[in-house]
C-alpha cells in the first residue's frame, strides 16, 4: 500500500497491513512516520536474513547507536524544544491538583518518624533506609518477604544441588546471582530474572527445567539521554511527604520473556494521565505501542517481532512523542499475550487517535523526581538491574541494585509515587512480582541504578 497521510506507520504490503510471514524488511519503515532524525541511515540491512523468526537475535545495530529505553541512552530524542516546554509550563496554577488520598503527609503513617520525610541528599546509610523501611512498611503483611519465602509459601522447595548453578553460569555469565531453582512435585522451575540473550541459551541446554517463570532484561546500549532543568511551574513545587498515583492506575500488565518493557510503562504512562484528567482509560495495546516505537526507530520487521520487542526502544523522549502524537490502541485490539493483531491494522490506527499521551515527555534529574510526582506526573525509568531485583518479595521492598556497570541488564518501568525516600514503582512483571505488581525503591538505589528518567509532564484539563 503506497503512503498514506492516514496512516503514516504503515508499512507497505498486503491490505491487512504487512507481511507477517517471517520477518522481511519493506524498506519504507519511516517514509513519512514519525522523524526522530537519527535512526534511519542504516535500511535494516540484516532484516533479510532468511533464517530470522520474527525473535531478538541480538544488536543488529539497527537504532544508528541509540539504545533501548531499557538501556540507558542513544540520541535519547535530546530536548531542543526546551524553550517551548518552558513556556507550556510556566504557570504553577496549570498544574494537576492531587487528591487528599493521593498527596499524602506524614500523618498517613503513624509508625513513622520526622526523618523518614527528610530528603537523602546522600547522606542515607543502608541502615537508615533498613529502619525508615520498617517504618513505613513494617505493617505490611508480608514485609520482610524474600522470593525464597514467597515460593515456598507456593509450594516450592528450594532445590540446593549447586552444579545446576555452575552450570547456568557457564552457559548464560552472572545468571547463578540472578536465577534461583526450586522443585515441586517432582520438577524443577527456575524462578529471578536474565537478559533476553541469556535465556535463549538457558532454553536450548536446560530442556529438563520449567524456565517460563524467568522474568527478562535487555543489555545496556549507547549513554544516558541528558537530564534539562525543570519548567518554572514545576520548579516552585514543593514536594510533599508523599504521593501514590496508584488508585489512578490500569491493572499491572505482564510483557511475559519479551523485550516489551519500555513499550508497557509508556502505554501504562498514556493510561494513567487520561485517569488522572477525569477520563476513564480502556486498558491499552503495548505491542501495538512497539510496532509505533520500532517503526520510528526504523528496526519494524513484521507482528511477530513487535510482540518480542526486537532489541528494545530508544530511550529520551522520542517514544513518548510517538504516543503523544499517534496514541495507541486498546488492548483489546492486541491483546499483550498476542503475537498479532486481533484486528485488521487500519481498525487499530483509527482507534488508536482516540488514545493519545495528553503530556510531554521531558528528560530529569533524580532529584528533581519529587517534584514532578508532587505535581501529578508519573515518570518513565529505565535501571541497571542486579542480582537482589530478583530476591523481591510480596512487600516489594527493595535493598541494593546494580553498580552503573549495568552486567544484569537493564529494565523500563513507570514512577508513579514515592513515600520518603522510597518511590513507587509499577512493573510489568505480572502481579505475582513484587507488592502485587508494584514495588518500592530507596533513593539511593536508585541512584546507584544509573537511573535514566523521563517524566510526563501534565497541565490539568481547561
Amino acid at each position: 500500500m503506497p503512503y498514506d497521510s492516514q496512516f503514516p506507520y504503515w508499512m507497505n504490503g498486503d491490505d491487512g497491513g504487512f507481511d507477517d510471514s517471517g520477518g522481511g524488511d519493506d524498506g519504507s519503515n519511516d517514509d513519512g512516520a514519525y522523524d526522530d532524525g537519527a535512526n534511519d541511515d542504516d535500511s535494516q540491512g540484516d532484516d533479510q536474513d532468511p533464517d530470522d523468526d520474527g525473535q531478538n537475535d541480538g544488536d543488529d545495530g539497527q537504532n544508528g547507536g541509540g539504545n533501548d529505553a531499557d538501556g540507558a541512552g542513544g540520541d535519547g530524542g535530546g530536548d531542543d524544544g526546551n524553550d517551548d516546554v518552558n513556556d507550556e509550563f510556566s504557570d504553577p496554577d496549570d498544574l494537576l491538583p492531587l487528591d487528599d488520598d493521593v498527596a499524602l503527609s506524614a500523618d498517613n503513617f503513624p509508625n513513622a518518624e520526622s526523618a523518614d520525610f527528610q530528603d537523602d541528599d546522600g547522606g542515607w546509610s543502608q541502615g537508615d533506609y533498613q529502619k525508615s523501611a520498617e517504618n513505613l512498611f513494617g505493617d505490611h503483611q508480608f514485609f520482610g518477604d524474600t522470593m525464597t519465602t514467597q515460593r515456598t509459601a507456593e509450594g516450592y522447595q528450594p532445590f540446593g544441588d549447586e552444579r545446576f548453578l555452575q552450570g547456568f553460569d557457564e552457559v548464560a555469565p552472572g545468571s547463578s546471582e540472578t536465577v534461583e531453582l526450586f522443585e515441586r512435585e517432582g520438577h524443577l522451575s527456575a524462578f529471578g530474572f536474565v537478559s533476553i540473550a541469556m535465556l535463549e541459551y538457558l532454553r536450548m541446554k536446560y530442556t529438563g527445567i520449567d524456565l517460563s517463570n524467568l522474568d527478562v532484561s535487555l543489555p545496556d546500549r549507547g549513554e544516558p539521554v541528558a537530564p534539562q532543568p525543570l519548567p518554572p511551574a514545576f520548579d516552585s513545587v514543593q514536594p510533599l511527604d508523599g504521593v501514590d498515583l496508584r488508585k489512578h492506575c490500569t491493572p499491572i500488565g505482564d510483557q511475559q520473556q519479551t523485550s516489551r518493557c519500555s513499550a508497557f510503562a509508556w502505554t501504562h504512562a498514556t493510561e494513567l494521565v487520561n485517569n488522572l484528567k477525569g477520563g476513564e482509560s480502556p486498558r491499552l495495546s503495548p505491542t501495538f505501542t512497539m510496532l509505533e516505537f520500532q517503526r520510528m526507530q526504523g528496526d519494524a520487521k513484521d507482528y511477530s517481532y513487535a510482540y518480542s520487542g526486537g532489541n528494545g526502544t530508544v530511550s529520551g523522549t522520542d517514544p513518548g512523542r510517538v504516543l503523544a502524537e499517534q496514541g495507541t490502541c486498546r488492548q483489546e485490539l492486541w491483546p499483550d499475550p498476542s503475537p498479532s493483531p486481533a484486528q485488521p491494522e487500519p481498525v487499530l490506527i483509527s482507534d488508536s487517535e482516540k488514545h493519545r499521551l495528553d503530556a510531554t515527555p521531558h528528560p530529569i534529574a533524580l532529584d528533581d523526581v519529587r517534584k514532578v510526582l508532587s505535581a501529578g506526573c508519573p515518570v518513565h525509568v529505565a535501571i541497571n538491574t542486579g542480582p537482589v531485583f530478583s530476591e523481591v518479595g510480596r512487600d516489594g521492598v527493595f535493598n541494593a541494585a546494580e553498580p552503573p556497570n549495568g552486567f544484569h541488564g537493564r529494565h523500563a518501568m513507570l514512577i508513579v509515587g514515592y513515600i520518603g525516600n522510597f518511590y513507587i514503582v509499577k512493573n510489568s512483571w505480572g502481579e505475582n512480582w513484587g507488592d502485587q505488581g508494584y514495588c518500592y525503591i530507596p533513593k539511593q538505589v536508585l541512584a546507584d541504578s544509573d537511573p535514566d528518567l523521563i517524566a510526563v509532564l501534565v497541565k490539568k484539563p481547561e
